[in-house]
């Protein structure tokens, strides 16, 4: 994905509730399949370079190992009050597995 020249760089957090940005969480499907979550509960949380369109807080977006970039989505506080992070993964497995079931279908 290539991103306008509106966009901003910064500087987002990796915590284990999921990567901080402007007080919001967000989550993309490196972070879940390289369990950068998991990896903040045991060993602490990291800086991770972001950009972001002023305009649009839904998203922020991180560089990926082809040099492009990968799209991070804003996670609804409100659906993960209460859970626990491996709570919210079993979640996100399901979501995959589902995904997966319906891709078959029209």
């Amino acid at each position: 994905m290539s991103l306008n020249s509106l966009s901003i760089f910064d500087i987002a957090f990796v915590t284990p509730h999921g990567i901080c940005f402007q007080q919001v969480f967000y989550t993309c499907s490196r972070a879940i399949r390289e369990k950068w979550f998991e990896r903040a509960l045991k060993e602490g949380g990291w800086n991770l370079s972001i950009r972001y369109t002023p305009t649009d807080l839904k998203s922020i977006y991180i560089r990926n190992e082809f040099e492009d970039y990968e799209e991070c989505r804003l996670v609804v506080k409100e659906s993960l009050q209460g859970l626990n992070i491996e709570t919210y993964l079993q979640s996100v497995q399901l979501m995959k597995l589902a995904k997966e079931i319906l891709k078959d279908y029209p």
